[in-house]
């Protein structure tokens, strides 16, 4: 088994607290990292998703469901 499979397998036996901590600070990690930053960089693209996600958090918006989303986006289908 490799290393990283054996982890994955470890953290996943973790309760869902400790699994969220990890997570976060692997995620963080990852911000000083050079090549996540370019992902970053995209200063409307973050703009953008740190209102949507005030408004989220304001409930000034209700969020859609994945099958809603699904139903709204497709092409192949007209309203």
């Amino acid at each position: 088994m490799s290393n990283v499979s054996r982890l994955e397998k470890e953290i996943l036996a973790l309760p869902p607290e400790e699994r969220e901590r990890l997570a976060l600070t692997v995620w963080e990690s990852l911000e000083t990292h050079s090549e996540s930053m370019d992902i970053l960089e995209d200063q409307e693209g973050m703009t953008l998703a740190q209102q949507r996600d005030a408004e989220l958090n304001s409930s000034s918006v209700q969020p859609l469901t994945h099958s809603e989303f699904l139903r709204r986006t497709n092409t192949d289908t007209a309203e």
